[in-house]
């Protein structure tokens, strides 16, 4: 009798690529790993997953990675734990609603919901990245009197302008909405606030978001798991996809200190453009508006 879990081993070295681009850039890996899991798995003809359980599946995984890369980060001192804390205030209750309602829309509206949600998260960091401002400019544009200095385990000081405001909280409450519904959104999010309109130091960003982005997505998988029951997770894929992330965790935490912060945005953009691209031509062909 075959070992039917056997048939996911390429998702292992896979899992260490996305981990790692997932963690270097500070968003949520399920960006990846969604349209992976509904679109490659056809493909290489091993077992299809739903579209609620793929969303969850990725939401696992990006668990098991972002968990691993915030020790990293926790290490290295480069996360602002105070502004975490606020983006936390509406994007939880509102990640447990997304489950919710995971559970109950048809598949392929949650697909093209993924899609556009992509699109439109590339142009805003696109937009956002248009102003060349520094965080101290941007602190006294917005009127923000109070900022701090945050201080790294090498004892490099990074400046950071608190951004605790209305907007912030409500897209980042979004952000955790559509992260329970279609497993991205929150770490998105957070880092386009971060980067593209606050222009903090991207070691900063990036692992404050990996904070916000394990606690949602904690909140999330286990509301998920207790509605869809425990038989609803693919354990077979989760065997090779967790130890992946794990690695590809570490990696990530380390590259972020060392790419151009520029390169990292423009790489940004592209890939959602073109993912949200994808997975809006795969929701046509579900709707059989056009045939691919």
């Amino acid at each position: 009798m075959r070992i039917m879990f056997f048939e996911y081993w390429f998702m292992f070295p896979l899992s260490i690529v996305v981990a790692t681009l997932a963690m270097t850039f500070g968003i949520g890996g399920a960006t990846f790993f969604a349209p992976v899991f509904l679109l490659l798995f056809p493909l290489v003809k091993v077992t299809p997953l739903t579209p609620a359980d793929a969303f969850g599946a990725a939401l696992l995984t990006e668990l098991a990675g972002f968990s691993s890369g915030l020790s990293s980060y926790i290490k290295r001192k480069t996360i602002d734990f105070e502004t975490a804390k606020y983006y936390l205030l509406l994007s939880i209750p509102l990640a447990i609603i997304g489950t919710f309602l995971k559970r109950i829309v048809e598949g392929k509206y949650l697909i093209g919901i993924f899609a556009f949600v992509i699109i439109v998260l590339a142009f805003f960091i696109l937009l956002a990245n248009k102003e060349k401002a520094n965080a101290d400019q941007i602190c006294f544009l917005h009127g923000y009197k109070k900022n701090k200095v945050i201080k790294d385990y090498k004892g490099e000081e990074h400046y950071v302008c608190l951004n605790h405001d209305n907007f912030g909280l409500v897209s980042t409450g979004i952000g955790g909405l559509f992260t329970g519904m279609i497993s991205v959104g929150i770490g998105e999010s957070v880092i386009s606030n971060l980067r593209g309109r606050f222009k903090l130091p991207m070691p900063v960003a990036a692992g404050t978001s990996v904070v916000v982005v394990v606690t949602v997505v904690l909140v999330s998988s286990a509301t998920d798991v207790v509605l869809a029951g425990v038989n609803s997770i693919p354990w077979g894929l989760l065997l090779f996809t967790i130890p992946g992330v794990i690695i590809g965790g570490q990696i990530g935490g380390k590259l972020s200190s060392f790419i151009p912060k520029e390169m990292v945005e423009r790489i940004l953009v592209g890939i959602f453009f073109g993912i949200g691209v994808f997975m809006f031509l795969i929701t046509l062909t579900k709707f059989n508006i056009i045939r691919l």
